[in-house]
């Protein structure tokens, strides 16, 4: 598909309308490997099937997993325990960091390991702690800046310790895999966190959908406040049917389109369950701090957001990214435009996504005329009275390509975004749902 580029040329006054968000990323990368790792037959609903979920449904139908859709919203899965290589070479994960890291520990159960390859490995993103995890599994692995082979050499089950400050999906490849190993000294895996737990909403939904997929695991947090866990060996999946909530993260957009709009507006968000495990609905609360006019309708899942931000101003506050790294981009977006001062702290392991998203945002947004400190662990975004237009330079990173299209819609002289497509990676109608709220965007052909 060619690329395209979206090209802003005067401010969006006002946004009106309806739309569903797209389901979970996160919910549909665990949903389509638990139900390929499930005897039997899966329905999965509403999942998104784009970007990096397309590289974990490829490469579950490379390790012979039949994923079939019925129509856009609707996936069979026949899942199977004996996973088997089509061929030897390796699988390329591209830069989506969930695929690559829960197969790299899912290799384990498969004859003669896994070869997986990608732009993870290029950027250098972490996985060596996961790779110490698993040799006390039983693994062996071999590693370079293109490629990593990792096999089960033996059926050790040794106890695990692993740091939980680093990346979430950690913990979350070793639950996913423990259940299904043998071993030959004992009839459980434990597993002990070394430090504390950073982003562990995305490990709440890695453990609802265990459960809900038949598996048990007992989570305990011990006395220095450090949580461990305990995985029975060969327990089953069962094949389920399960409905993909919508994605908070990519909600968050939206909230924010609607919340910045200088005359009013109202957009409505439907199939949005603010019950769900999601840590990105801490969005709603944070605007409404804000000083963001936001209705619940928990009854219908809706959200309404009454824009306005003259009638309705936003005073900077400070927030607590340790849990929501994916809201990083957009609240950088919504501080530029905040009475006072913004402080986002705990960002560190931001910095270790798809791309350095500290970074790039504060080059991004001091580019358009924001006034942003960027330190290691916080940055300090003071109100800014007029962003200009751009060209912006997202680096694939579909969240920065997203954030960076709300601040230039707000702007008040032309921008250009390259290569918009990359939003596809989350929420594949970004901008189709923009224009149907009335945006002023154009989409250009290269």
């Amino acid at each position: 598909m060619p690329s395209k580029n979206l090209q802003i040329h005067k401010p969006t006054l006002e946004l009106n309308g309806e739309i569903t968000p797209p389901g979970s990323k996160s919910y549909s990368h665990r949903a389509f490997i638990l139900a390929g790792l499930s005897e039997g037959v899966s329905v999965i609903k509403n999942p998104l099937s784009t970007g990096d979920v397309k590289v974990t449904i490829d490469l579950l139908r490379f390790l012979g997993v039949k994923v079939i859709p019925q129509n856009p919203n609707v996936y069979i899965v026949r899942g199977n325990t004996a996973w088997t290589r089509e061929w030897e070479g390796s699988f390329d994960c591209q830069n989506s960091g969930t695929t690559f890291r829960i197969f790299t520990a899912l290799a384990l159960i498969i004859k003669n390991g896994l070869k997986l390859s990608g732009e993870f490995l290029k950027r250098n993103r972490p996985i060596i702690p996961l790779l110490s995890a698993l040799e006390s599994l039983g693994a062996e692995y071999e590693i370079s800046n293109n490629e990593i082979y990792i096999y089960r050499k033996n059926d050790n089950c040794n106890s695990i310790g692993i740091p939980g400050n680093i990346s979430s999906q950690f913990i979350t490849a070793l639950l996913i895999l423990s259940p299904l190993l043998v071993c030959n000294s004992s009839t459980f895996i434990e597993i002990n966190l070394t430090t504390p737990m950073v982003s562990y909403p995305y490990l709440k939904i890695t453990l609802f959908l265990l459960e809900h997929f038949g598996i048990n695991i007992q989570e305990k947090k011990k006395e220095d406040g450090l949580l461990t866990y305990q995985i029975e060996n060969s327990q089953k999946y069962r094949a389920q049917e399960i409905e993909i909530p919508s994605d908070f993260s990519a909600t968050a957009f939206m909230i924010a389109a609607g919340i910045l709009t200088p005359k009013n507006s109202m957009i409505k968000l439907r199939n949005i369950n603010i019950n769900d495990p999601q840590g990105d609905k801490q969005m709603v609360d944070i605007v409404k701090r804000m000083g963001a006019k936001i209705q619940i309708i928990k009854e219908k899942n809706e959200i309404v957001i009454h824009g306005n931000i003259k009638k309705n101003p936003l005073k900077g506050i400070e927030i607590d990214c340790s849990n929501i790294p994916d809201l990083f981009p957009i609240l950088c977006v919504i501080g530029s435009f905040a009475k006072g001062k913004t402080i986002l702290k705990n960002i560190k392991t931001i910095r270790l996504k798809e791309s350095d998203r500290v970074s790039i945002m504060t080059r991004e947004l001091t580019k358009m005329g924001a006034k942003i400190k960027e330190k290691e662990n916080e940055i300090n975004i003071h109100h800014t009275q007029i962003l200009y237009g751009a060209n912006i330079e997202h680096e694939n990173d579909h969240r920065i390509a997203m954030a960076c299209t709300i601040a230039t819609l707000f702007a008040d002289s032309k921008s250009t975004i390259p290569n918009i497509n990359i939003v596809e990676d989350s929420y594949p109608n970004f901008i189709q749902d923009l224009l149907n709220l009335g945006a002023k965007i154009k989409l250009k052909e290269n």
